[in-house]
């Protein structure tokens, strides 16, 4: 199936989001509790010299980004990246990315709501915080239920919240340093040799490894270009040029981020009870640092799961739209049922986070952080595929990109297993990808093309323009 036949399958689904809502999407997706409170996991790991993995990663953070924006901006669909990976690599492999995407999706809403436990325990210490946390989850699925619009300028809130207090971080951390020992030229001759003495290639590729996981996210703005607005007199250009400004808005600041949180832990040892940045809240004496920072926390984290229970809800609208879930699901009804199936899974796998912590935790990130991982590899060679079908008016010249993207996932994906905290990825992320590989090789291969909301079907039902 060709990727005009894919786009007429999943239509329906009307341009509401502006395009800085878009950027806030991709802001709401990357930027985490890691890079918020300033103790990015890669500086444990190679220390200040982190800063430069994370400048590498943010190449490849980018090199992503051109390619999805080039794909998008010229076949914009709700399925995004899957959709793509089914018309240039094949029907089954378009069934295994969508389908690996939902599972990383339910998965990492599922664990990562726990890190709210210990928020709500401190707001509202006579709730159980599991009670609270589950809570959380239904108001979030009614937020969606609502419709998009209210998502977007809900996320666009959360977004600008963190992004400006990030901005605020890293000022007030450049002021600290700066004032604890001015910049000279000595200075820097020396800081520069203390940090390459110490440097080593090993600790700077696991960082950077680390550090590119760290902007897994961004590929929700292929989906979200599906229903943003784009001037009329170029769609495709505007559509493209936009993903790519949110992208380079994103990896400034998560990069500016690590940097000042860098220099300010070269000044100031942190206490191991205490992050960098909340310690520089209370070295600069602000008041009510400590309850700023715990708000701060929690908009960060329903912020990234506002954004993945969206990209989750697509990616099952897509799946049904395809014939790879039921038909129900790919509805534009009332019920809005994809975002209530990718919410009621990811409570499903919360609760049994409750009674198996450890074994569900480890399980559900390594799963999800290989998942993502091959979803970044699939991304690169379907752009390959799409420029030598001539996705650019100058033939398959931009291929490089894609070839390049290639080598670095797999050489990222095999140095997880050197790393303790990511060694169990590939153990339990290939079993869960054949498993996939084994469910496309038995799906019929059905198109989804006589549902009756999609619109290039054989009933045209004007249902299908309401939101999802």
């Amino acid at each position: 199936m060709n990727i005009n036949q894919i786009i007429r399958r999943e239509s329906g689904l009307p341009a509401v989001f502006t395009r800085g809502q878009l950027a806030a999407i991709a802001v709401g997706a990357v930027i985490s509790y890691g890079v918020v409170s300033g103790s990015a996991f890669p500086l444990t790991v190679a220390g200040p010299a982190a800063v430069l993995s994370y400048a590498a990663a943010a190449l490849i953070a980018l090199l992503l980004m051109r390619c999805l924006s080039d794909m998008t901006a010229a076949h914009p669909t709700p399925g995004g990246f899957a959709s793509y990976a089914e018309a240039f690599l094949g029907h089954r492999t378009g069934f295994v990315v969508r389908a690996a995407y939902v599972v990383s999706v339910v998965t990492i809403v599922g664990t990562e709501i726990a890190m709210l436990e210990r928020v709500l325990a401190w707001w509202m210490p006579q709730v159980p915080p599991s009670l609270v946390v589950i809570a959380l989850l239904a108001g979030l699925n009614l937020l969606h239920l609502a419709g998009a619009r209210v998502f977007a300028w809900v996320e666009f809130a959360l977004s600008a919240v963190k992004g400006l207090a990030l901005l605020a971080l890293i000022v007030i951390a450049c002021v600290y340093a700066f004032n604890a020992a001015p910049p000279t030229v000595d200075g820097a001759r020396t800081a520069s040799s203390t940090i390459l003495a110490g440097m080593t290639g090993p600790q700077v590729w696991q960082a950077f490894t680390i550090a590119t996981m760290g902007f897994i996210g961004l590929e929700v703005m292929s989906i979200a270009g599906a229903e943003t607005r784009v001037p009329a007199r170029v769609p495709a250009r505007g559509l493209g040029r936009s993903m790519r400004r949110a992208a380079w808005w994103v990896v400034v600041l998560v990069v500016a981020g690590v940097a000042a949180s860098a220099w300010f832990q070269w000044h100031e040892p942190v206490a191991p009870n205490l992050t960098p940045f909340v310690q520089l809240l209370e070295l600069a004496k602000l008041p009510g640092a400590q309850l700023a920072f715990t708000v701060l926390m929690a908009v960060t984290v329903v912020s990234v799961l506002n954004c993945q229970i969206y990209g989750g809800s697509r990616m099952v609208f897509s799946m049904a739209r395809a014939g790879q879930a039921p038909a129900m699901l790919g509805r534009a009804g009332k019920l809005r049922a994809p975002v209530t199936v990718v919410v009621g899974a990811a409570m499903l796998v919360y609760a049994a986070h409750l009674v198996f912590p450890g074994v569900v935790y480890v399980a559900a990130s390594s799963m999800a952080i290989t998942s993502l991982l091959a979803i970044w590899m699939v991304i690169f060679l379907a752009y390959i595929r799409f420029q030598q079908l001539g996705g650019e008016a100058r033939g398959a010249k931009g291929a490089w990109r894609g070839i390049v993207g290639v080598v670095v996932m797999m050489a990222i994906a095999v140095s997880t297993l050197q790393i303790d905290a990511f060694a169990p990825a590939l153990f339990y992320g290939i079993p869960l990808w054949l498993l996939l590989s084994l469910a496309a090789l038995l799906l019929r291969n059905k198109t989804g093309n006589s549902h009756p909301d999609n619109l290039g079907g054989k009933r045209k039902n004007m249902k299908g323009l309401v939101e999802i």
